[in-house]
């Protein structure tokens, strides 16, 4: 576990020259750990800071502090540390270099509903988990009502967690540990799987326990929004290392910059064009999305008022013919707290193509753009009833709406505050 000291009484968290190595062969990664294991058993002490052959360091030489109410973004490519420093700080791991000191609680939010016990209920995994969280008997007992509540699980709640979907699942893990009273939160990407009132709940909730109950917070996440909207320091991760530690909107600057390796500049976007939520099995998966302009083409910025059309590419992972699932296109707010509009693949259509085999190009088609002019993010939902939610990829590039060119805006209305241009034939009348 992490050590309880500090040099400085009003720190949550202290991280002083961290560094975490492993193994790359699974034979030789079991000889080292059953070597160190034994030396520790016996009191020989041993050099942990030196690698080994075939080991590599994971994360090397972090160090930062944090106070109350103070939340972290970290941000990274793939196999940048961020999973294993989150790992480091809620005592999973143990640093082969260097030392952390944590004050208080921690909750994790990472692979939420991965320690259920799948043969027993919600309401015994409630008691399950909250004592593994560090919670008291009577804590858990005072607010397993209120867990039940936030989760919205419902009737299910005395039902094997077995049969939840994954969904459900996530929702109550996430309430269990933001119920637990953290002094320090570990976010890890979590709330892109559910329905969109409970990702606002969440949004809200943890905002409140960082703003005002002065929980610290270090949160990873791909979704620049999510990043910008709780973090005001931002840690930058390349290949274990930190190579920026300081203001959200800097750090996001040298992540595409350094990391992906171009300049952001308005219409920047990541490489990956989309980010899947780890904790959907992604048995049936959103491969590719682009959106095309009035003119067919592949297009960045749309007109109000003018046809547009959004191209999802599904792909089949089962290795067997599966039915059509329900296809959901959410456009929000870049936050992703506001839901503006929901498009959805009508069953109707689905059941003409009953079977999908590999790949699907599915057209959703709008013959006049409504929204207003304005910055949106889209998340493109895959599932059914039955299995929940197979994917809920969220769209890295932003989708920018404007006026017509044509457009005078000091016509457009005596009002400035509206989210929809709804469709009408204006005549006067004899």
């Amino acid at each position: 576990m992490p050590e309880q000291t500090f040099p400085d009484n009003n720190e949550m968290l202290r991280l002083q020259s961290v560094s975490k190595k492993f193994c790359r062969g699974l034979r030789r990664s079991l000889l080292y750990g059953s070597a160190d294991i034994a030396k520790t058993f016996l009191g020989i002490r041993y050099n942990t800071a030196n690698l080994r052959p075939k080991e590599f360091w994971a994360l090397q030489d972090i160090s930062f502090q944090m106070k109350p109410g103070e939340a972290l973004g970290v941000i990274g490519g793939n196999g940048a540390g961020k999973s294993t420093l989150l790992r480091l700080i809620s005592g999973i791991f143990s640093p082969d270099k260097g030392r952390i000191a944590v004050r208080g609680r921690v909750g994790t939010l990472i692979a939420l509903g991965a320690g259920f016990h799948p043969y027993l209920s919600g309401r015994e995994n409630i008691l399950l988990n909250g004592a593994v969280l560090g919670m008291s008997r009577e804590e858990i007992a005072c607010r397993t009502e209120e867990i039940i509540d936030f989760a919205g699980i419902g009737e299910f709640i005395d039902a094997p967690v077995s049969t939840y979907s994954s969904g459900m699942r996530v929702r109550l893990g996430f309430s269990i540990a933001i119920n637990s009273s953290p002094d320090i939160l570990i976010i890890d990407e979590v709330l892109a799987v559910g329905d969109l009132d409970f990702m606002k709940k969440s949004y809200a909730r943890m905002e409140n326990l960082i703003k005002n109950k002065g929980v610290t917070a270090v949160v990873v996440s791909h979704n620049m929004a999510t990043i910008q909207r709780l973090c005001a320091r931002t840690l930058v991760l390349d290949k274990g290392k930190a190579v920026f530690l300081g203001d959200t909107s800097i750090a996001i600057s040298c992540y595409y910059e350094r990391v992906l390796g171009q300049t952001l500049t308005e219409d920047a976007a990541p490489n990956d064009k989309l980010i899947h939520h780890k904790e959907c099995s992604l048995d049936i998966k959103v491969k590719d999305f682009y959106i095309l302009g009035e003119n067919g083409l592949p297009a960045e910025h749309l007109t109000v008022g003018k046809p547009a059309e959004f191209v999802v590419q599904i792909e089949n992972k089962l290795a067997k013919p599966a039915e059509m699932p329900t296809i959901n296109i959410l456009i929000l707010n870049v936050h992703l707290t506001e839901l503006y509009t929901l498009l959805e693949l009508p069953p109707s259509l689905g059941k003409e193509k009953n079977l999908i085999d590999k790949r699907e190009n599915i057209s959703c088609k709008l013959p006049y753009l409504g929204l207003t002019p304005g910055r949106y993010k889209i998340i493109v939902k895959i599932g059914d009833k039955k299995d929940g939610v197979y994917d809920s990829a969220i769209v890295s590039r932003e989708l920018k709406i404007s006026w017509p060119k044509d457009t005078s805006e000091a016509r457009l209305s005596l009002h400035d505050d509206f989210k929809f241009v709804m469709p009408a034939h204006w005549r006067f009348l004899d």
